[in-house]
């Protein structure tokens, strides 16, 4: 079958992504296309890529391209992806698992959920050893959907340009080098091991309960509807040792979806812990985004789009009293949130600069990126705005909230057309983001297109009683909760109703 996908159809495959999602795949991630391919078109009893594709360009294929996504970004997996998450990895979860695994004389079980080509796996393997586990000591199981890249994880080699985020140290001790790039060491690959899995099947027939220490399923859910999530939480919860571990992504959240599990933060990173009974922890202090004050007036993202609604100019700064903590004081959540409470206060000059120096000490941290973003936005840097957005989807192809910001940013520009593709693309992956189909109804409001204003009103209200999605980065007043969009669309529609 690998025959039939040439290409043309890669190349065909690329566009309809880029068309669709707003998902850039440039030729070197062709691979990650072909795996998916593997994967998919024997699923349609499909041999050939070009009619493949070209069903996922009829109606009938979106259904087929929700199916795609997870697989297609199997290419844009790394070694030791989101470094603070790694970082709370190696300081205190793994030591903290490892030496209690030790204590209970068995070994430290460990399941990468969705592991695509094998990097997540191979790095935690990495570092369980570098935290002085034996190879008899660790387990990783290590799963995916895609049998294409499960064998591929398997070998255990890789590219040279795939080994971005490796230190020369790890290379040498962990990797031998081969004649295109670099191969796992046995000792490495002998703790972890690959299988093909559903996380979305409704039972885990080869897991024992309370039998896992930590589990990693990052950036998955995100392609499940509410009830599956659901169902899963239930499942890992079932799976975990009470105090085990469970790593979401970045834009990931268990909000009213799972109680049973106690959120906690470590390194900067929130984690999910199985409570121990009569244990309590500490709640997590919250960060952004926050809800605007009830007395605080309608939010800017809710008024109409005129251009004379937009952010005033930052007014001119207070100076920084000298017995203000340094930055090296605080952790990454704590400076940002003082980036949001300067913001909050107007003080847009000083927030550009709190934002851009955690944007260059924490460059995976997502809502620095986007916070300082939304800064630009507000100053009228449209371009450099823009820019940090794209940095962050370049980071994390599928952020949702870049989207939804390159839309804002594009309708204080007035250039409703970018908007509406910015908003097209963030609705796909997300459907019931209701605050999206609110700016998309103002975006067609200024388009001229009431009827489909119309339309994206009533899907707001409809959304109402929805689970909201708390959007990664900070907007001022950006509301947080579906009511308080439903109400503003709901007078919205009234007011067009009339007019």
């Amino acid at each position: 079958m690998t025959d039939s996908i040439d290409r043309p159809a890669l190349q065909q495959l690329a566009a309809l992504l880029l068309d669709r999602v707003g998902l850039k795949i440039t030729p070197d991630g062709y691979y990650g296309l072909r795996l998916a391919l593997l994967a998919r078109m024997p699923a349609l009893g499909l041999s050939d890529a070009s009619e493949y594709v070209r069903r996922l360009r009829q109606l009938a294929g979106e259904a087929e391209l929700r199916s795609l996504l997870p697989l297609v970004t199997v290419g844009k997996t790394e070694f030791f992806r989101d470094a603070r998450q790694f970082k709370a990895l190696e300081t205190t979860l793994i030591p903290t698992l490892l030496s209690q695994a030790r204590r209970e004389a068995r070994k430290l079980r460990i399941w990468s959920a969705g592991c695509a080509t094998g990097e997540e796996p191979y790095s935690v393997g990495i570092v369980g050893l570098e935290s002085r586990a034996q190879p008899i000591d660790v387990d990783v199981w290590a799963t995916d959907l895609n049998p294409a890249a499960v064998e591929s994880a398997m070998l255990g080699r890789y590219p040279t340009r795939r080994m971005v985020g490796v230190s020369e140290d790890r290379l040498a001790r962990f990797f031998t080098p081969t004649p295109d790039g670099y191969e796992v060491v046995p000792a490495l690959k002998s703790i972890v091991r690959f299988e093909g899995h559903n996380l979305a099947a409704p039972v885990f027939p080869m897991l024992e309960p309370a039998s896992l220490d930590l589990i990693l399923c990052r950036n998955v859910i995100i392609y499940f509807d509410q009830p599956t999530i659901r169902s899963l939480m239930d499942r890992f919860f079932d799976a975990l040792r009470p105090g085990g571990v469970l790593l979401l992504g970045y834009s990931e959240s268990l909000f009213r979806l799972a109680t049973r599990f106690e959120m906690f933060e470590v390194e900067g990173s929130f984690a999910y812990r199985r409570p121990v009974p009569g244990v309590m922890t500490p709640a997590p202090r919250p960060s952004a985004p926050r809800p605007s004050s009830p007395d605080a007036g309608p939010s800017p993202a809710l008024r109409s789009p005129s251009r004379t609604d937009l952010p005033a100019l930052p007014r001119p700064s207070a100076p920084i009293p000298a017995t203000r903590p340094s930055a090296a004081t605080r952790t990454p959540v704590e400076r940002l949130d003082k980036v949001i409470a300067l913001i909050e206060q107007g003080d847009f000059g000083q927030a550009l600069l709190g934002a851009r120096r955690l944007a260059d000490d924490q460059p995976e941290d997502l809502a620095a990126l986007l916070t300082l973003g939304n800064i630009h936005a507000l100053m009228g840097n449209v371009d450099e705005a823009r820019d940090q957005f794209n940095l962050a989807l370049q980071k994390e192809p599928l952020c949702v909230e870049a989207r939804v910001y390159l839309a804002v940013a594009a309708m204080q520009s007035a250039q409703w057309d970018a908007a509406r593709i910015e908003l097209t693309r963030a609705l796909f992956l997300e459907p019931t983001l209701a605050l999206a189909h609110y700016l998309m109804a103002q975006v067609q409001e200024q388009r001229g297109d009431r009827e489909a204003a119309r339309r994206a009103y009533k899907n707001a209200i409809a959304l109402r009683k929805a689970s909201p999605h708390a959007l990664l980065g900070h907007f001022p007043e950006m509301p947080t909760t579906n009511e308080a969009v439903a109400q503003a669309a709901a007078y919205r529609l009234a007011a067009l109703s009339e007019a």
